[in-house]
């Protein structure tokens, strides 16, 4: 098998950029505290080759990616990387610019569409894609694995009451969190005929050591932890080290439950926090890669495939559900949750504003539910989506375009503390930017890569701890049979989507469940569209049966640019 790596630095035109991940509309750059980078793998065994990215950013969406693979075409004549073969991932730092999405949703804290940010971010990924490609050569590749001592301050479960409704996992309280995420950290050594050459590493922790009180460029723990890999390992030759994120929506970086004065963190300074983290990280992950006991070869034999789900429509296997019945995912919809945020890494919005909102919910909800005021088609659809959505208190309507029930958004009533965000929203809606497709990705890239023994999948969200653990369970029971022995989750790959709760979770008002957009069910869904992707790898590429006729919106030129950023507070473009 040949394998090739490259490295690339994001270069920004201006650094006074809004970072993304919290949410904040006052989350701005004014420099760089450390560089970005893009890393590349690419593997080829005679004709199959692919290609895993891992971009510094906090997360991927479609068109960013699509708009990698023709700028890699029109850099590379002839190349055989396309949607399908191509894993791009992010490594959900929340220090990094926004504005590279097209969808709206991701596009009202940055004030719009950056096309400057995008551009950067593509070059930086083309570039180390180019240098991979001149780089293969034939390698020899390992699985390292391990778990971190329980005394190490890595990774703490910050949605511990959620975490223990699941019935599989063992009880903890608030003071041992740190025993509620899975401590298990995995990688692939690659190694050339006379050196090493990489890494590609995973564990499950977020990129939020470095809160939104930050107003510099950061690359969070994993960036700091793949830079002092490569470091360490740079003995005549460029190795890359890329740090991936497994299941970690409820998995905090941040050091907690117990008793310290300042709010996040293993230090005060927050920089030095991310740092520690990182180093934890990096000491671990060089231990694997040095140990002579946890090599595991891996054969040279590669496989891949991806399709597109529309995953508000899909009809769970009743092996996943909760009461073992077929049960259905719902239209796209964000929780009032959201807004509270996650008390660890993300405090919300004040106690009386949440209330005034959750006022307008239950309001909303009773007027659309009178024959007076909507339609018998209309009170069926609204039927529907709470029952998908259950307990969840329904903020955000993203397939129906409302919010708190509106559709005219000039009318939505928010509290002081929205202000900010509800006039971007206002500004861009009367300049028709928020008309076409959805506000939020729905059709989604379902992807899994297979190294020998080992399968990818690519997840286009984050899930929590437990479950990351069902769904690698899932995929495994159906590719034993054909060699694989292990499943390795990668988050934020080719699209993002929100978080995936179990339905145990889902029942406690979390963060994550307010951002489980397709409802109660979508980890079962989840379930079924990799069980199917999955049972179709066990025939050979000639014989599957994929759907290509599902896929991704493009939104217009002309509601991009009315989307797009150009400095100007009174115009959106």
């Amino acid at each position: 098998m040949q394998v090739g790596v490259g490295k690339s630095k994001v270069v920004f035109k201006k650094l006074n950029q809004p970072l993304i991940g919290y949410g904040k509309m006052t989350h701005r750059s004014d420099g760089a505290e450390t560089d970005l980078f893009a890393r590349a793998f690419i593997f080829k065994k005679n004709k199959t080759i692919f290609a895993i990215v891992n971009l510094e950013s906090c997360f991927i969406t479609h068109h960013f990616k699509q708009a990698v693979v023709h700028s890699f075409e029109s850099k590379s004549p002839g190349s055989t990387i396309i949607m399908d073969n191509l894993m791009l991932c992010a490594q959900n730092t929340h220090s990094a610019p926004g504005g590279f999405a097209h969808y709206p949703f991701f596009n009202i804290t940055t004030k719009g569409f950056r096309q400057d940010v995008s551009d950067s971010y593509v070059k930086a990924c083309v570039e180390a894609m180019i240098k991979a490609f001149k780089d293969l050569s034939e390698c020899r590749i390992y699985l390292n694995a391990g778990e971190f001592d329980a005394g190490i301050d890595v990774a703490f479960n910050r949605s511990i009451d959620a975490y223990n409704k699941n019935p599989e996992a063992k009880e903890q309280d608030e003071e041992h969190t740190h025993l509620a995420v899975d401590r298990m950290m995995k990688q692939i050594k690659i190694m050339a005929t006379d050196s090493p050459k990489g890494l590609i590493n995973w564990f499950g922790v977020k990129g939020t050591s470095i809160s939104f009180e930050n107003k510099k460029i950061n690359s969070d723990n994993k960036g700091y932890a793949a830079s002092l890999l490569e470091n360490d390992k740079a003995e005549g030759r460029d190795f890359v080290a890329g740090f991936f994120v497994e299941a970690s929506a409820d998995v905090s970086p941040n050091y907690h439950g117990r008793a310290k004065w300042w709010p996040r963190g293993r230090y005060e300074d927050e920089f030095k926090s991310a740092y520690f983290n990182g180093f934890h990280q990096f000491e671990k992950s060089k231990e694997l890669f040095e140990s002579e006991e946890d090599q595991i070869p891996i054969s040279d034999s590669l496989d891949f495939e991806m399709n597109y789900v529309d995953l508000s429509s899909v009809t769970c296997n009743p092996l996943y559900t909760s009461d073992n019945n077929p049960q259905q995912t719902g239209m796209a919809a964000v929780g009032l949750a959201i807004l509270d945020g996650s008390p660890v890494d993300n405090p919300g919005i004040d106690s009386v504003s949440s209330a005034i909102i959750s006022s307008w919910v239950k309001y909303r909800n009773t007027i659309r539910r009178l024959p007076v005021f909507s339609s018998r088609k209309t009170r069926e659809e609204f039927r529907k989506l709470i029952a998908a959505h259950g307990v969840k208190k329904i903020l955000l309507e993203l397939q129906n375009k409302r919010i708190l029930g509106f559709k005219n958004l000039k009318r939505v009533p928010l509290p002081p503390a929205l202000t900010d965000v509800g006039d971007e929203i206002r500004r861009q809606f009367e300049a028709g930017a928020l008309s076409e497709n959805t506000w939020l990705p729905v059709i989604l890239p379902i992807q899994i890569f297979i190294i020998g023994e080992i399968a990818i999948l690519g997840y286009p969200g984050e899930l929590t701890t437990v479950a990351g653990m069902r769904l690698r369970k899932t995929v495994l029971e159906k590719l034993q049979s054909k060699g694989v022995i292990d499943v390795i989750i990668t988050q934020y790959a080719n699209e993002y989507m929100g978080s995936t709760t179990t339905f145990e979770e889902y029942q406690v008002p979390t963060y994550e469940r307010g951002y489980t957009v397709f409802g109660q069910h979508t980890l079962a869904a989840m379930q079924t569209v990799f069980a199917k992707i999955a049972e179709g790898m066990l025939f050979p590429k000639e014989k599957r049966k994929v759907n290509r006729k599902v896929q991704p919106p493009d939104f217009s030129a002309d509601e991009l640019r009315k989307r797009t950023y150009t400095g100007n507070p009174s115009k959106t473009g």
